[in-house]
């Protein structure tokens, strides 16, 4: 995790609870009231949605690919989601809904017909309740600040931890599959093999993939996909804090500096780092990004300094519209763009690497392409940064807790706003073996 902000860490008590953490899915389009496939709209409490496609798909007796969904969401919550099932296998859905609430925290909640399947993404985006506990009044007008200042500027959208299991290491399942088709690696991949020693042997005995389903193994890929797009976005992070931070002289400095090192060095601008994963990624990044700043022109450092906002575009930045939109090529980051960009007008995106990738071009591209990776999947492209939006804050003094309430667009993690916010990791640690 790496932070956009420089504001000090805020203190309290977040618990990643059914009772604390509320989600409900804002749907992309109206349903249309008949059709081949009956909508349902469920809520869960402390289930994953694998967990419940696979109750609901053994109670109506259909295989779990058959039953449509928009997204996924947190076990550790109270979830609301719509998924779709075949309209002529639901005649009495109603009483297997009240059977399985007897057995499951699971409550139907409405249905209707429509005349397509849900598929993955046809989501406008998803409203969130959040309760923070142990928060005193000086920290409550920090949080209150801190996000009005976030809500206006954005946050970088990094893919949260429960994307990684809850070790951490799906990312290893993911990249061992892959490496079975490629062992090609990029040079983030063999920065980090240095420092971190799971990834010098992906094959390890202790990845056996054949053990799990063809969607498991999906979506351990599409872990790996997450990691390197993380990667990806720490490291513009981490140039836009620099760019921000220091002169062109300076970034020359530094580019010398971290460049011309044998081997990755410890960042000095990073943040606290909770684990040694995270302490290698600094360094590779930190030494990524130094390798990248000494290719560039006098001219091209001047540029970068002058953008005023959080997060610096490049040229050859492949943007989308904002919140949603086609694709285009930023050929120059122009004043006229970065304020464009900072008026919720468009996204730079960052790769998902498979096949058939739209790559950005010039200096975006040659960034990217240290993250980027042949793995046996869809490619596609995600925002690097994200808004929320519809923020209300309410403290309660007298038990020392505050209510949150925002939306964010599809594939945005509350989680990832959260750790912005009060700058710190919630990941929490992993089981003991």
């Amino acid at each position: 995790m790496y932070f956009a902000y420089s504001h000090a860490p805020i203190s309290c008590y977040f618990a990643h609870s059914s009772r604390d953490f509320v989600v409900q899915e804002i749907p992309l389009y109206a349903f249309s009231g008949s059709g081949e496939h009956r909508i349902l709209r469920v809520r869960k409490k402390n289930l994953s949605t694998f967990e419940l496609l696979s109750i609901i798909a053994q109670a109506f007796n259909l295989p779990t690919k058959s039953i449509g969904y928009a997204g996924l969401k947190d076990k550790h919550a109270t979830t609301t989601q719509y998924l779709s099932l075949p309209a002529k296998s639901t005649q009495n859905f109603c009483a297997i809904f009240d059977a399985l609430a007897k057995q499951h925290d699971i409550k139907l909640l409405d249905s209707t017909l429509h005349s397509n399947k849900l598929r993955l993404g046809h989501l406008k985006g998803n409203r969130f309740f959040v309760r923070l506990k142990k928060l005193n009044p000086t920290n409550a007008k920090k949080l209150e600040s801190t996000l009005a200042h976030i809500a206006q500027n954005g946050f970088p959208n990094f893919f949260g931890f429960q994307r990684f299991g809850i070790n951490g290491d799906n990312y290893l399942l993911g990249l061992s599959l892959s490496q079975r088709k490629n062992a090609q690696i990029n040079p983030y991949l063999s920065l980090l093999a240095q420092l971190h020693p799971s990834l010098a042997n992906p094959q390890n005995p202790l990845f056996h993939t054949k053990r799990y389903s063809r969607t498991m193994q999906e979506f351990f890929i599409s872990s790996y996909q997450s990691f390197l797009f993380n990667g990806w976005l720490q490291a513009r992070i981490q140039l836009s804090a620099w760019a921000r931070e220091f002169n062109v002289k300076d970034l020359q400095e530094i580019a010398r500096r971290y460049a011309t090192a044998p081997n990755p060095l410890e960042s000095t601008f990073a943040p606290p780092l909770e684990t040694p994963l995270q302490s290698a990624q600094n360094a590779c990044i930190a030494t990524l990004c130094a390798r990248f700043l000494q290719s560039l022109p006098k001219v091209a450092l001047e540029s970068l300094c002058a953008q005023p906002q959080a997060f610096t575009l490049l040229d050859g930045d492949l943007c989308c519209h904002y919140p949603y939109g086609k694709l285009f090529t930023l050929d120059s980051a122009t004043q006229a763009e970065c304020e464009r960009f900072s008026q919720q007008g468009f996204s730079p995106t960052g790769a998902l690497s498979g096949q058939n990738l739209k790559a950005p071009s010039t200096l975006a591209g040659q960034l990217e392409q240290s993250f980027l990776a042949p793995i046996p999947a869809p490619s596609s492209r995600r925002y690097a940064w994200v808004w929320a939006s519809d923020v209300e804050f309410d403290y309660k003094p007298e038990v020392a807790q505050a209510e949150l309430h925002f939306s964010l667009p599809t594939g945005a993690y509350a989680t990832s706003f959260l750790e912005q916010v009060l700058k710190r990791s919630l990941a929490p640690n992993p089981p003991k073996q």
